[in-house]
Protein backbone atom coordinates (compact mmCIF):
# COMPACT_ATOMS: atom_id res chain seq x y z
CA UNK A 1 0.00 0.00 0.00
CA UNK A 2 1.35 2.87 -0.95
CA UNK A 3 0.03 7.00 0.08
CA UNK A 4 1.56 10.11 -1.21
CA UNK A 5 0.89 13.82 -0.71
CA UNK A 6 3.14 14.65 -3.67
CA UNK A 7 2.68 13.99 -7.75
CA UNK A 8 4.18 11.21 -8.91
CA UNK A 9 7.66 11.64 -10.49
CA UNK A 10 8.02 11.41 -14.42
CA UNK A 11 9.96 8.01 -13.68
CA UNK A 12 6.69 6.53 -11.45
CA UNK A 13 4.32 8.04 -14.60
CA UNK A 14 6.72 6.28 -17.15
CA UNK A 15 6.37 2.79 -15.14
CA UNK A 16 2.44 3.17 -14.51
CA UNK A 17 2.00 3.72 -17.96
CA UNK A 18 2.96 -0.46 -18.56
CA UNK A 19 0.24 -2.49 -19.53
CA UNK A 20 -1.16 -4.55 -16.49
CA UNK A 21 -4.07 -7.93 -16.82
CA UNK A 22 -6.49 -5.76 -15.50
CA UNK A 23 -6.00 -1.81 -14.02
CA UNK A 24 -8.15 0.54 -12.01
CA UNK A 25 -8.56 4.34 -12.12
CA UNK A 26 -10.16 6.41 -9.49
CA UNK A 27 -10.27 10.17 -9.91
CA UNK A 28 -12.49 11.30 -6.61
CA UNK A 29 -12.95 14.83 -5.28
CA UNK A 30 -12.68 14.80 -1.55
CA UNK A 31 -12.81 17.28 1.22
CA UNK A 32 -10.54 17.26 4.72
CA UNK A 33 -14.26 19.10 5.83
CA UNK A 34 -16.21 16.36 5.38
CA UNK A 35 -14.22 13.17 6.06
CA UNK A 36 -17.25 10.29 5.70
CA UNK A 37 -18.49 11.49 2.86
CA UNK A 38 -15.57 11.49 0.93
CA UNK A 39 -14.75 8.04 1.92
CA UNK A 40 -18.23 7.23 0.99
CA UNK A 41 -17.49 9.01 -2.75
CA UNK A 42 -14.40 6.69 -3.39
CA UNK A 43 -15.95 3.53 -1.98
CA UNK A 44 -18.85 4.25 -4.61
CA UNK A 45 -16.42 4.41 -7.64
CA UNK A 46 -14.54 1.65 -6.30
CA UNK A 47 -17.80 -0.48 -6.46
CA UNK A 48 -18.64 1.02 -9.96
CA UNK A 49 -15.27 -0.13 -10.98
CA UNK A 50 -15.82 -3.57 -9.68
CA UNK A 51 -19.51 -4.00 -11.50
CA UNK A 52 -17.98 -2.52 -14.83
CA UNK A 53 -14.87 -5.76 -14.52
CA UNK A 54 -17.43 -8.36 -13.89
CA UNK A 55 -19.64 -7.56 -16.52
CA UNK A 56 -16.65 -8.06 -18.52
CA UNK A 57 -15.79 -11.32 -17.26
CA UNK A 58 -13.39 -10.50 -14.56
CA UNK A 59 -11.77 -13.56 -12.58
CA UNK A 60 -12.76 -14.19 -9.05
CA UNK A 61 -9.08 -14.15 -8.27
CA UNK A 62 -8.56 -11.01 -9.58
CA UNK A 63 -11.68 -9.40 -8.22
CA UNK A 64 -11.03 -10.72 -4.53
CA UNK A 65 -7.54 -9.31 -5.55
CA UNK A 66 -8.70 -6.05 -6.24
CA UNK A 67 -10.68 -5.86 -3.04
CA UNK A 68 -7.96 -6.82 -1.11
CA UNK A 69 -6.01 -3.62 -1.58
CA UNK A 70 -8.90 -1.39 -1.82
CA UNK A 71 -9.54 -2.83 1.74
CA UNK A 72 -6.27 -1.49 3.19
CA UNK A 73 -6.98 2.10 2.34
CA UNK A 74 -10.66 2.11 3.57
CA UNK A 75 -9.22 0.66 6.86
CA UNK A 76 -6.11 3.53 6.89
CA UNK A 77 -5.57 6.46 8.92
CA UNK A 78 -5.49 8.36 5.04
CA UNK A 79 -8.76 9.92 5.76
CA UNK A 80 -7.56 12.42 8.24
CA UNK A 81 -5.25 14.04 6.03
CA UNK A 82 -7.41 14.96 3.10
CA UNK A 83 -6.90 17.37 0.31
CA UNK A 84 -9.71 18.20 -2.76
CA UNK A 85 -8.39 14.94 -4.62
CA UNK A 86 -7.71 11.68 -4.25
CA UNK A 87 -6.09 9.43 -7.46
CA UNK A 88 -6.43 5.69 -6.75
CA UNK A 89 -4.66 3.56 -8.90
CA UNK A 90 -5.06 -0.16 -8.69
CA UNK A 91 -3.89 -3.28 -10.40
CA UNK A 92 -3.11 -7.20 -9.95
CA UNK A 93 0.44 -5.76 -9.20
CA UNK A 94 0.28 -1.99 -8.42
CA UNK A 95 -1.62 0.08 -5.66
CA UNK A 96 -1.09 3.53 -5.58
CA UNK A 97 -2.74 6.25 -3.77
CA UNK A 98 -2.45 10.53 -4.01
CA UNK A 99 -3.95 12.76 -1.87
CA UNK A 100 -4.09 16.07 -3.68
CA UNK A 101 -5.12 19.87 -3.83
CA UNK A 102 -5.72 19.78 -7.45
CA UNK A 103 -9.34 19.51 -8.04
CA UNK A 104 -10.16 16.49 -11.19
CA UNK A 105 -12.44 15.82 -12.51
CA UNK A 106 -14.45 12.55 -11.04
CA UNK A 107 -13.62 10.09 -13.11
CA UNK A 108 -13.52 6.02 -12.74
CA UNK A 109 -11.81 3.80 -15.83
CA UNK A 110 -11.08 -0.29 -15.91
CA UNK A 111 -8.82 -1.45 -18.46
CA UNK A 112 -5.47 -2.72 -18.87
CA UNK A 113 -3.82 0.61 -19.00
CA UNK A 114 -4.48 3.55 -15.90
CA UNK A 115 -5.87 6.45 -17.04
CA UNK A 116 -2.61 9.31 -15.97
CA UNK A 117 -4.18 12.45 -18.21
CA UNK A 118 -4.84 13.91 -15.57
CA UNK A 119 -2.34 13.21 -13.15
CA UNK A 120 -0.33 14.05 -16.18
CA UNK A 121 -1.59 17.52 -16.35
CA UNK A 122 -1.48 17.85 -12.47
CA UNK A 123 1.97 16.97 -12.54
CA UNK A 124 3.04 19.23 -15.54
CA UNK A 125 1.10 22.27 -15.15
CA UNK A 126 2.59 25.23 -12.55
CA UNK A 127 0.15 24.92 -8.92
CA UNK A 128 2.51 27.38 -7.39
CA UNK A 129 1.53 30.55 -6.50
CA UNK A 130 2.11 33.39 -3.51
CA UNK A 131 -0.44 35.53 -1.99
CA UNK A 132 -0.80 38.97 -0.16
CA UNK A 133 -3.48 39.71 1.88
CA UNK A 134 -3.35 43.98 2.56
CA UNK A 135 -5.58 46.39 4.51
CA UNK A 136 -4.44 49.26 6.27
CA UNK A 137 -4.21 47.30 9.78
CA UNK A 138 -1.59 44.46 8.54
CA UNK A 139 -0.26 42.47 5.59
CA UNK A 140 0.22 38.75 5.34
CA UNK A 141 1.87 36.95 2.72
CA UNK A 142 0.98 33.54 1.70
CA UNK A 143 2.46 30.44 -0.26
CA UNK A 144 0.71 27.46 -1.90
CA UNK A 145 2.55 24.91 -4.31
CA UNK A 146 0.61 21.73 -6.43
CA UNK A 147 0.94 19.50 -3.40
CA UNK A 148 0.80 21.63 -0.02
CA UNK A 149 -2.72 24.34 0.78
CA UNK A 150 -1.91 27.92 0.99
CA UNK A 151 -0.37 28.84 4.44
CA UNK A 152 0.77 31.92 5.80
CA UNK A 153 4.25 32.66 5.24
CA UNK A 154 7.03 33.06 8.30
CA UNK A 155 8.92 36.40 7.54
CA UNK A 156 12.11 36.16 7.85
CA UNK A 157 12.83 40.57 8.01
CA UNK A 158 11.64 43.21 9.91
CA UNK A 159 8.82 45.05 8.15
CA UNK A 160 5.90 47.66 8.83
CA UNK A 161 2.66 45.80 10.59
CA UNK A 162 0.12 48.45 9.20
CA UNK A 163 -0.33 52.01 8.38
CA UNK A 164 0.61 53.57 11.41
CA UNK A 165 3.72 51.51 11.98
CA UNK A 166 4.79 52.43 8.12
CA UNK A 167 4.46 55.76 8.80
CA UNK A 168 5.75 56.26 12.49
CA UNK A 169 2.66 57.94 13.49
CA UNK A 170 1.37 55.82 16.47
CA UNK A 171 0.77 52.13 17.90
CA UNK A 172 -2.59 52.29 17.61
CA UNK A 173 -4.39 49.87 14.87
CA UNK A 174 -7.60 51.04 15.12
CA UNK A 175 -9.68 50.73 11.98
CA UNK A 176 -10.24 54.42 12.23
CA UNK A 177 -7.09 56.00 13.08
CA UNK A 178 -5.57 56.86 9.76
CA UNK A 179 -9.11 58.56 8.68
CA UNK A 180 -8.55 61.02 11.59
CA UNK A 181 -4.84 61.47 11.43
CA UNK A 182 -4.50 64.95 8.19
CA UNK A 183 -7.80 64.85 5.97
CA UNK A 184 -8.40 62.66 2.70
CA UNK A 185 -4.83 64.63 1.06
CA UNK A 186 -2.75 63.72 4.05
CA UNK A 187 -4.57 59.91 4.11
CA UNK A 188 -3.78 59.36 0.35
CA UNK A 189 0.08 60.29 1.51
CA UNK A 190 -0.35 57.98 4.17
CA UNK A 191 -1.43 54.65 2.50
CA UNK A 192 1.02 55.36 -0.56
CA UNK A 193 4.14 55.32 1.35
CA UNK A 194 2.45 52.27 3.74
CA UNK A 195 1.84 50.78 -0.13
CA UNK A 196 5.83 51.17 -0.72
CA UNK A 197 6.96 49.76 2.00
CA UNK A 198 4.79 46.77 1.94
CA UNK A 199 6.13 46.66 -1.86
CA UNK A 200 9.51 46.66 -0.78
CA UNK A 201 8.56 43.87 2.00
CA UNK A 202 7.24 41.56 -0.07
CA UNK A 203 10.11 41.92 -2.79
CA UNK A 204 12.23 41.06 -0.04
CA UNK A 205 10.43 38.15 1.60
CA UNK A 206 9.68 36.50 -1.66
CA UNK A 207 12.06 33.98 -3.16
CA UNK A 208 13.87 34.89 -6.07
CA UNK A 209 14.20 31.39 -7.90
CA UNK A 210 10.89 30.80 -8.50
CA UNK A 211 9.10 34.70 -10.18
CA UNK A 212 6.98 32.51 -12.72
CA UNK A 213 4.99 31.80 -9.67
CA UNK A 214 2.23 34.55 -9.74
CA UNK A 215 1.24 36.94 -7.16
CA UNK A 216 -2.54 37.03 -5.63
CA UNK A 217 -2.84 40.68 -4.16
CA UNK A 218 -6.30 40.93 -1.67
CA UNK A 219 -7.07 44.18 -1.05
CA UNK A 220 -9.50 47.24 -1.42
CA UNK A 221 -9.54 50.37 -2.76
CA UNK A 222 -7.27 52.44 -3.13
CA UNK A 223 -4.65 50.52 -0.87
CA UNK A 224 -5.33 47.91 -4.17
CA UNK A 225 -4.74 50.62 -6.71
CA UNK A 226 -1.30 51.85 -4.40
CA UNK A 227 0.10 48.50 -4.43
CA UNK A 228 -0.30 47.41 -7.75
CA UNK A 229 1.73 50.96 -8.81
CA UNK A 230 4.68 50.12 -5.86
CA UNK A 231 4.79 46.24 -6.90
CA UNK A 232 8.55 45.74 -8.01
CA UNK A 233 8.53 42.17 -7.66
CA UNK A 234 7.88 41.50 -11.74
CA UNK A 235 5.83 38.71 -11.21
CA UNK A 236 2.34 38.63 -12.62
CA UNK A 237 -0.23 40.16 -10.25
CA UNK A 238 -3.91 38.51 -9.97
CA UNK A 239 -6.62 40.80 -8.27
CA UNK A 240 -8.43 38.37 -6.21
CA UNK A 241 -11.96 40.07 -4.42
CA UNK A 242 -12.82 39.52 -0.67
CA UNK A 243 -12.06 41.82 2.38
CA UNK A 244 -8.18 40.85 3.33
CA UNK A 245 -9.10 41.04 6.56
CA UNK A 246 -11.87 38.43 6.87
CA UNK A 247 -9.49 35.46 4.79
CA UNK A 248 -8.17 32.42 6.13
CA UNK A 249 -5.94 30.12 5.33
CA UNK A 250 -8.90 28.58 3.06
CA UNK A 251 -9.89 31.43 1.27
CA UNK A 252 -6.66 32.35 0.33
CA UNK A 253 -6.43 29.14 -0.96
CA UNK A 254 -9.28 28.66 -3.03
CA UNK A 255 -8.69 31.65 -4.41
CA UNK A 256 -5.76 31.03 -5.77
CA UNK A 257 -6.47 27.23 -7.28
CA UNK A 258 -9.26 29.04 -8.89
CA UNK A 259 -7.44 31.89 -10.39
CA UNK A 260 -4.28 29.78 -11.32
CA UNK A 261 -6.06 28.16 -14.57
CA UNK A 262 -6.18 31.46 -15.74
CA UNK A 263 -2.87 32.53 -15.42
CA UNK A 264 -1.51 29.18 -17.05
CA UNK A 265 -3.98 29.84 -20.08
CA UNK A 266 -2.23 33.38 -20.52
CA UNK A 267 1.39 31.53 -20.75
CA UNK A 268 0.09 28.92 -22.90
CA UNK A 269 -1.50 31.14 -25.26
CA UNK A 270 1.33 33.39 -25.76
CA UNK A 271 3.84 29.86 -26.07
CA UNK A 272 0.85 28.85 -29.45
CA UNK A 273 1.31 31.76 -30.35
CA UNK A 274 5.24 32.00 -30.60
CA UNK A 275 5.72 28.44 -31.97
CA UNK A 276 3.31 29.62 -34.41
CA UNK A 277 6.09 31.47 -36.30
CA UNK A 278 7.69 28.09 -36.63
CA UNK A 279 4.88 26.62 -38.90
CA UNK A 280 6.46 28.12 -42.19
CA UNK A 281 9.85 26.38 -41.00
CA UNK A 282 8.75 23.28 -40.69
CA UNK A 283 9.59 22.92 -37.03
CA UNK A 284 5.46 22.49 -35.77
CA UNK A 285 3.71 19.77 -35.61
CA UNK A 286 -0.28 19.40 -35.73
CA UNK A 287 -0.94 16.32 -36.94
CA UNK A 288 -0.92 13.32 -34.30
CA UNK A 289 0.88 10.70 -36.60
CA UNK A 290 3.93 13.67 -37.34
CA UNK A 291 3.60 14.37 -33.26
CA UNK A 292 3.51 10.95 -32.71
CA UNK A 293 6.92 10.23 -34.73
CA UNK A 294 8.97 13.51 -33.61
CA UNK A 295 8.18 12.13 -30.15
CA UNK A 296 10.05 9.05 -30.66
CA UNK A 297 12.96 10.62 -32.18
CA UNK A 298 13.71 12.96 -29.44
CA UNK A 299 12.66 16.22 -31.91
CA UNK A 300 9.56 17.41 -29.73
CA UNK A 301 10.88 20.61 -27.65
CA UNK A 302 6.80 22.17 -26.58
CA UNK A 303 3.51 19.83 -26.70
CA UNK A 304 0.47 21.38 -26.12
CA UNK A 305 -2.12 18.72 -25.93
CA UNK A 306 -6.12 18.47 -25.08
CA UNK A 307 -6.25 16.55 -22.06
CA UNK A 308 -9.80 16.01 -22.41
CA UNK A 309 -8.93 14.10 -25.70
CA UNK A 310 -10.57 10.64 -26.18
CA UNK A 311 -8.13 9.30 -28.49
CA UNK A 312 -7.29 5.91 -27.33
CA UNK A 313 -4.64 3.20 -28.93
CA UNK A 314 -0.83 2.43 -28.71
CA UNK A 315 2.67 4.59 -29.73
CA UNK A 316 5.44 2.44 -30.68
CA UNK A 317 8.36 4.71 -28.90
CA UNK A 318 11.01 3.14 -31.47
CA UNK A 319 9.04 3.75 -34.73
CA UNK A 320 6.67 6.13 -33.72
CA UNK A 321 3.71 4.00 -35.53
CA UNK A 322 0.27 5.31 -33.93
CA UNK A 323 -2.61 2.90 -34.05
CA UNK A 324 -5.49 3.14 -32.57
CA UNK A 325 -8.24 1.02 -30.54
CA UNK A 326 -10.61 1.26 -27.94
CA UNK A 327 -8.71 -0.57 -25.44
CA UNK A 328 -5.48 0.90 -25.87
CA UNK A 329 -4.02 3.89 -23.26
CA UNK A 330 -4.74 7.89 -23.57
CA UNK A 331 -2.24 7.98 -26.19
CA UNK A 332 -1.56 12.03 -25.99
CA UNK A 333 -0.71 11.14 -22.17
CA UNK A 334 2.12 8.82 -23.25
CA UNK A 335 2.91 11.00 -26.03
CA UNK A 336 3.58 13.79 -23.36
CA UNK A 337 5.53 11.74 -20.86
CA UNK A 338 7.65 10.50 -24.32
CA UNK A 339 8.62 14.22 -24.46
CA UNK A 340 8.83 15.22 -20.76
CA UNK A 341 11.36 11.97 -21.01
CA UNK A 342 13.33 13.47 -23.85
CA UNK A 343 14.07 16.78 -22.08
CA UNK A 344 11.04 18.50 -23.41
CA UNK A 345 8.09 20.70 -21.80
CA UNK A 346 4.32 19.41 -22.11
CA UNK A 347 1.08 21.92 -21.11
CA UNK A 348 -2.07 19.42 -20.97
CA UNK A 349 -4.63 22.09 -21.25
CA UNK A 350 -8.61 22.06 -21.89
CA UNK A 351 -10.19 23.23 -24.80
CA UNK A 352 -11.44 26.83 -23.49
CA UNK A 353 -8.14 27.96 -22.31
CA UNK A 354 -7.03 28.07 -25.98
CA UNK A 355 -7.70 30.78 -27.51
CA UNK A 356 -4.36 30.69 -29.88
CA UNK A 357 -5.02 30.66 -34.01
CA UNK A 358 -1.71 28.71 -33.82
CA UNK A 359 -4.23 25.43 -32.24
CA UNK A 360 -5.68 22.70 -33.76
CA UNK A 361 -6.90 19.81 -31.40
CA UNK A 362 -6.07 17.41 -30.40
CA UNK A 363 -2.15 18.86 -30.01
CA UNK A 364 0.54 20.99 -31.26
CA UNK A 365 3.95 20.10 -31.34
CA UNK A 366 7.04 22.31 -31.27
CA UNK A 367 10.17 20.40 -32.87
CA UNK A 368 13.74 21.17 -32.38
CA UNK A 369 14.29 20.64 -36.11
CA UNK A 370 12.12 19.95 -38.88
CA UNK A 371 11.18 16.40 -39.76
CA UNK A 372 12.49 15.05 -43.14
Amino acid sequence: MSEQNVHPSLEQLLDLARPHETAVTIYASTSPEDRDKSKLVVKAAFDEAIRELRVGGVSRSTEEELRRRWAQYEDSLLWGKLSSSIVLLLADDVDELFVLPNRFEDRVQVGTYFDLSQLVRAATTPQEAFGLTLSQNGWNLWHGTATRRAEEMVLAGEHPTDVADATNRATVRDRGYVGRLVGDEGRTVLLETYASRVAESVVSELPAGNGSAPLFVFATSPLLELYLSADRTGRTLVVSEGSPDALGAHDVDAAMRAGLPTVNADVINDRLDRLGDGIAHGTVARDLADIAKAASLGAVETLIYDVTSDVTGEVDLVTGALSYSDDGYHVLSRLALQVLDTGGQVFAVRPEEIRSATWIAPAVAGLRFALA
